[in-house]
Parts: C-alpha cells; sequence; structure tokens
C-alpha cells in the first residue's frame, strides 16, 4: 500500500466497513457539496488495489475520483482529501510525492498496473444462446418458457438483437436476477462483473451492477480496422454501436487511459439529459470529440437512436455531426441543457 492510499483510508469515517466486492463503503462526504442532502447509508465507496490505484465513487451524487501510480493527483481527489479532513499541508506533500512517481513512470509502464479481477456470474448462468437452443427443443419447464419469452420481447422493444451480444440469464432469485437479463462484462477474455437487467413489470431497481473500479465496459470487442471509437453512457448504447461504455456519466483517470490507450478519435455521444453534460465537460478537458446528432425529442440515448433510425443511420449521424473545437462543443451543447 502506496502512502496515498494508506492517507486516505485512515482518514476516512467512523463505521465503514468492507462489502464483498471489495469496497470499503462509509458515509459520503462529497454529497453536501453537490446538492444532495448529507449521506446517512454508506453511499460512499473505495477501492484500493495492489498496483497502487485507488478509486472513490459516490452512489449517492455521483462523485468521482481516482489516481493511478505514474499520474498527478486530480483536482477531484484531492477536494475529496479536503471533505475528509485531511490538512492542506498534507494534500501538498502527498501531490509531491504523485509527482516523484510520474516523474519515474511512463505511460507504457502504467498500462501494465491496469487489471481487473476475474467474478463468478449468479448461479444457474448460462448463454441466452443456451436457453434458447433448449426453447426450441423443449426442454423447459413452463415457467422458464415465459422467462425466455419475456426476454425476447424486451430485447425487440429496445430494437436489439440477441446475437449482438453474449447475453446471458439465470435462475438465481438472489438480487432478483430470475428477472434481469444479464450482461456480462469482459476483460480480455475473463468475465470480471456483470449488470442484470430488469425484463417484467416490477418494482425492482432496474439495474444490478458488479464492476470494478476504471472499468470500460465492450473494450474487448473493438473492431480494430475503426479509426474512431464512439463512448457512450450505457451498455446497451455501447452495443448498438460497437462502442464503449463507461457505464455512467464521468470517466474517471483509468478509463480515461484506457480508452485512449486504443490509439484513435475518441468521440463522446452522452445522453440527451442533464448528466450528459458532466460528460461534454471532461471530453473537451481532454481533447476528445463529441457528437451533437439530430435526433427527434424523443430519442433519449444512443440505443433509442438506434430503435428508432437504426443502427447504420445512427453511426452515420454520430460521425457528421463530431466536433473537436470548443467553441464549436459549447455552441452545440445548449440543446442537451
Amino acid at each position: 500500500m502506496n502512502l496515498i492510499q494508506s492517507t486516505i483510508l485512515t482518514s476516512l469515517p467512523s463505521g465503514r466497513k468492507k462489502t464483498p466486492s471489495g469496497w470499503t463503503s462509509f458515509n459520503a462526504p462529497c454529497c453536501v457539496h453537490n446538492g444532495e442532502s448529507a449521506d446517512k447509508r454508506k453511499r460512499g465507496g473505495i477501492m484500493t488495489t495492489a498496483d497502487g490505484t485507488l478509486s472513490y465513487h459516490c452512489f449517492n451524487c455521483g462523485y468521482k475520483a481516482s489516481y493511478v501510480i505514474g499520474r498527478r493527483l486530480s483536482a477531484k481527489l484531492r477536494q475529496l482529501m479536503s471533505w475528509l479532513g485531511i490538512a492542506d499541508d498534507t494534500i501538498r506533500k502527498l501531490a509531491i510525492e504523485a509527482m516523484r512517481h510520474e516523474e519515474s513512470d511512463t505511460k507504457f509502464e502504467r498500462k501494465k498496473f491496469v487489471t481487473f479481477k476475474k467474478k463468478d456470474l449468479p448461479k444457474g448462468t448460462e448463454k441466452l444462446e443456451v436457453w434458447l437452443e433448449k426453447y426450441v427443443n423443449k426442454q423447459l419447464t413452463d415457467a422458464q418458457y415465459k422467462k425466455i419469452d419475456s426476454i425476447l420481447n424486451y430485447l425487440r422493444s429496445r430494437g436489439i438483437e440477441p446475437s449482438w451480444y453474449d447475453f446471458m440469464y439465470s435462475t438465481d432469485f438472489k438480487f432478483d436476477f430470475d428477472k434481469r437479463l444479464i450482461i456480462p462484462f469482459y476483460w480480455r477474455g475473463d468475465i470480471v462483473g456483470c449488470t442484470g437487467r430488469i425484463f417484467e413489470q416490477t418494482d425492482k431497481a432496474k439495474y444490478f451492477t458488479d464492476v470494478q473500479p476504471g472499468y470500460v465496459f465492450n473494450m474487448d470487442v473493438q473492431d480494430w480496422t475503426r479509426k474512431f471509437v464512439l463512448v457512450t453512457e450505457g451498455p446497451f448504447d455501447a452495443i448498438t454501436v460497437s462502442g464503449v461504455s463507461i457505464l455512467g456519466s464521468e470517466i474517471n483517470d483509468i478509463q480515461r487511459e484506457l480508452i485512449e490507450g486504443l490509439n484513435r478519435k475518441v468521440i463522446v455521444v452522452p445522453d440527451r439529459d442533464q448528466p450528459g453534460q458532466k460528460l461534454i465537460d471532461q471530453a473537451i478537458e481532454f481533447g476528445w470529440s463529441v457528437a451533437f446528432p439530430k435526433w427527434h425529442d424523443s430519442v433519449a440515448d444512443v440505443a433509442d437512436a438506434v430503435l428508432k433510425y437504426g443502427r447504420l443511420f445512427t453511426i452515420q449521424s454520430i460521425l457528421k455531426t463530431a466536433e473537436s473545437s470548443k467553441l464549436k462543443i459549447d455552441l452545440n451543447r445548449k440543446i442537451y441543457g
């Protein structure tokens, strides 16, 4: 454990606890500074890894910050340290410590630290294609037939073909996975997490997600002949246009490094809502392009566009409206206001 990790961990408030997924959860200090009420449900989470990485995510107000050896302390991490009560003098010393690592490191060497642990999927999980084979061969129970019918109806309603991704389904009742379509998260061929999307009418949360800090969805299937990468917020968005997803509306340092490591033009396609403004701000900061396709007002995101216009037209409209100039981005972003 490095000095930056240990300083932050020892400054966490009392009552913190370790979760099964490796996060240390505690009452988030950021919420009251971001227009939310004080967190009393331990919605703040920090994860540290042996390679020196630290990631913070507030599951209430959405504040994110991270540190990777070889990079400077970001303004967001320094702010988090201040909210945790770490003295300004200590923060300055840690910033110098981070710069020392930066000078002795290289971008190539830093990349080797980006790794994700293998994860088990829920019990009874099988690929959707296996379930469909059993469906055709009449090897399912009546209840299972209804579940698979519901999955197919849900995908059809989103304009998504079952063959577009390695979808899965589980009969596990835990976290209501028997009512969720599973999207496994792959990293270099290994499953490192997943998200489950409710496909039936229910009062349960739409998504249950097990994701590791810094993960970028759909990296494994990127077409290396493409000269661009489309960065979206949600996994279904990424699936429909063969892009990548940051699984949210804000990019952390690890995600940025992975995406830029593809060595191609980066085009961000934010959702057409207020949180999408954060993504636009970061795209400007990183020197990435932002697309402003002229879609109908009823279209909220990339997946909606594919449903309405089709994959080819949607991708073409993204490429044609991608802007890299800060001035042009600021002129166009008003449609997201």
